[in-house]
């Protein structure tokens, strides 16, 4: 897996590279992201939904722990894994079975590192 950095200082370049991995993505990837509570993570997320599915609204799955929505690609689903405390509760909620036939974003992927392939795309984004 080759590594890219990009400075995303602005609400604009996130959301530009937000909509280009969109249209790069395809049914089977992964794409999970690392980084501080508030550097970013959501917002990209919602660009990358937004640009899949032009909803205007897509809340955060804090509680939720995952979201589902439909693209033209594949289903999307957005996860938040903050609050997945052990092993048993990354199977009961049965995600390892969306990973093949899905498009699947997952914030505070570290907490579920052990589940996820190793062909997944790692996104880190820092404070700058």
């Amino acid at each position: 897996m080759s590594l890219c950095k990009f400075r995303l200082n602005s609400k604009q370049k996130t959301k530009s590279i937000a909509h280009n991995l969109y249209e790069l993505s395809k049914k089977g990837d992964i794409f999970a992201l690392y980084g501080d509570i508030g550097v970013g993570k959501t917002t990209f997320i919602r660009y990358f939904i937004n640009r899949a599915t032009k909803l205007d609204y897509i809340p955060s799955p804090s509680y939720n722990i995952y979201f589902k929505y439909q693209s033209k690609k594949s289903e999307i689903y957005h996860m938040d894994a903050w609050r997945i405390d052990d092993d048993l509760e990354v199977f009961n909620l049965g995600i390892l079975n969306f990973f093949q036939d899905s498009i699947f974003l997952i914030e505070w992927a570290d907490k579920i590192d052990n589940y996820l392939p190793a062909s997944k795309l790692n996104i880190k984004f820092e404070y700058i």
